[in-house]
């Protein structure tokens, strides 16, 4: 009994030594979880707060904090400089009292309530009311000088002045304000640092708990591992590399050493697999070479793959024949087809070079470009050799024009498609200039090609049409110095002195909407000497490429331009391609890309 139940401790031993492993492993990986968890769920919290209250409050209490210093100044030269009621200066003064720091203070209480410190909650609402003592004082003044004549009024002035007195009314609240602004601003930046700190602490605590951890599981992964060995492992690992063989087909070198247990058994029947499988190896060799008389003898009666062997040798010797007919019946089908796709491939070919011919020829070249503008670059590069990009350039009178415009599609369709676009434009600019009219007009010119029996709604499946263009089209007259600006879903962009301002586009395409029912916004800017106007469409912001192979994204486009917009036009497009070409790497370019740019 002694001797029988031995080798049952030994098993069992083994089994023990490899639960308590991994349930110390188990448990070492469930307090890392839960520590984890703990402390990322409190760093996520401070992080939300830092987000949506701290930050935010810090950068309102700025906003504030600067509003309520211009209206001092502008109080100041209210009382000083005698003027009339519409004054820029007293207008803008009217508007930060009577509109935008009560906005500011009433769209601040949100995050105010969210601040865990009642006392500085209180003081927001003593800095509140603060602002509406000093603003009645405001108000007061402008009730005494309203007009230019009042300052001809001497008590008018006495009593206008006495507010901004030292000690006075103005002078108090200014102070008081400024105190309470510093010390809610001083507060908001210390939990700032406070939370910062706290999250920096936690990250240290988790990094120097996992550490140790992963050093423990590691140590208990050798013990494992050095025990297992020892009783199993190597016996499965002559079995496991006996297997591997005969799974890849390679006979075995060696017999499995049998042992006289239960893996001796299982080495036994891997030795009578690895002869049954050499024989099958062989008859399959002496078939595969055409000897259809070969003899093989399966494993026993029920070797299924053996009487599959023996049909196989009988069916291949019947259909050797047959095989040979087919194969040369097919290769003569083949040849026939290759012949026909062949000649289909140089027709599309052709067809597709002469398209491109076509759409090169509205395209404006640089000379073109020239007679309306002095200096231009443009960066053009289809996706398919034509394109659904086109740029377009026209001059009327004094008014000079430009557009980057992006159809539907790309390739053969969105030539097609830019082919009526410029038609289009070509026809309207000469009778409007305006390009919020000119847009309505191309809108209604697309709708009655695209869809000349109206709009359906989506639920009527092939009535939907999606055709339809995105531009930003832009008018300049240079005589007054002016801008003007329509966008159909594509920004315009104005460098002037390495600021870049963007002008946002109508959220709507050419040819998606009811002519009449929605109408475009014209932007209207005044321009200096050296401005440069970028339109572009976005193929190069979409473009995936970079170390990760991501979207170039439109702020990384923004810099972009900001850097080309000191260059002279060609080293514009040089940098533009360039920078274009290293992005994509090895990528496929995703979309027709265009991008103009003209500098005043």
């Amino acid at each position: 009994m002694v001797h029988k139940s031995g080798p049952k401790k030994f098993q069992w031993s083994i089994g023990w030594r490899i639960s308590v492993g991994f349930g110390i492993f188990g448990l070492a990986v469930g307090a890392l979880f839960l520590v984890t968890s703990t402390t990322l769920a409190e760093s996520q919290r401070l992080g939300k707060r830092i987000d949506s209250v701290l930050t935010p409050s810090i950068q309102q209490l700025d906003e504030l904090d600067r509003s309520i210093a211009e209206t001092r100044i502008l109080i100041r030269h209210w009382l000083s400089v005698q003027s009339g009621p519409s004054n820029p200066e007293k207008l803008q003064l009217r508007r930060l009292v009577e509109e935008e720091i009560p906005d500011q203070i009433e769209s601040f209480r949100p995050l105010v309530l969210q601040w865990n410190d009642v006392e500085l909650q209180n003081q927001f609402d003593s800095l509140a009311t603060d602002v509406e003592h000093l603003f009645l004082a405001y108000r007061e003044i402008m009730r005494l000088l309203p007009t230019f004549q009042s300052y001809e009024d001497p008590l008018a002035m006495m009593d206008a002045e006495y507010y901004a007195l030292d000690g006075s009314t103005i002078p108090l609240y200014t102070v008081s304000i400024r105190d309470r602004m510093d010390r809610l601003a001083t507060a908001q930046t210390d939990a700032l640092s406070a939370s910062t700190s706290r999250m920096d602490s936690l990250s240290n605590q988790l990094k120097l708990y996992a550490g140790n951890v992963a050093l423990a599981i590691l140590v208990l992964g050798f013990i494992i591992a050095w025990s297992v060995t020892r009783s199993i492992v190597n016996p499965i690992r002559e079995l496991k590399r006996a297997l591997l063989y005969l799974g890849r087909g390679v006979p075995l070198d060696r017999e499995v050493k049998a042992r006289h247990d239960e893996i001796g058994e299982m080495a036994i029947a891997v030795n009578r697999l690895a002869d049954g499988l050499r024989r099958t190896r062989d008859f399959s060799l002496q078939v595969g070479q055409g000897d259809f008389e070969a003899e093989y003898n399966p494993l026993s009666e029920d070797d299924a793959l053996g009487q599959a062997i023996l049909k196989m040798r009988d069916d291949l010797a019947n259909n050797e024949r047959e095989l040979e007919e087919k194969v040369r019946m097919r290769t003569a089908e083949v040849e026939e087809q290759k012949t026909v796709v062949e000649s289909l491939y140089a027709d599309l070919k052709d067809s597709i070079d002469y398209a491109k011919r076509i759409q090169q020829a509205i395209l404006p070249s640089r000379t073109d470009r020239d007679k309306v503008f002095d200096e231009t670059a443009v960066f053009y590069q289809p996706r398919d050799g034509v394109s659904g990009d086109f740029f377009w350039f026209h001059s009327v009178g004094r008014v000079r024009m430009f557009s980057a415009i992006d159809c539907t599609g790309h390739g053969v369709p969105g030539a097609f498609m830019s082919l009526i676009g410029h038609h289009a434009l070509e026809r309207i600019t000469k009778v409007y200039t305006q390009p919020d009219r000119v847009l309505e007009q191309l809108n209604r010119a697309a709708c009655a090609l695209l869809r000349p029996q109206g709009f359906r709604s989506k639920d009527m499946g092939e009535g939907v049409v999606n055709d339809g263009m995105d531009l930003a089209l832009v008018s300049v007259d240079l005589e007054r110095m002016e801008l003007e600006y329509s966008g159909a879903n594509c920004p315009l962009y104005l460098v002037r002195k390495g600021m870049l301002q963007e002008l946002k586009p109508d959220k709507m395409a050419i040819a998606s909407f009811e002519p009449g029912t929605k109408q475009f916004q014209m932007h209207t800017l005044p321009l200096i000497e050296g401005d440069v106007i970028f339109a572009a469409t976005d193929g190069f912001p979409d473009q995936f490429g970079g170390p990760q192979g991501k979207k170039f994204m439109r702020k990384r486009f923004r810099e972009l331009l900001v850097h080309v917009s000191t260059l002279p036009a060609e080293e514009m497009e040089q940098e533009l391609a360039r920078t274009f070409q290293d992005w994509k790497g090895d990528e496929d370019q995703v979309d027709d890309v265009l991008v103009v740019g003209v500098r005043i």
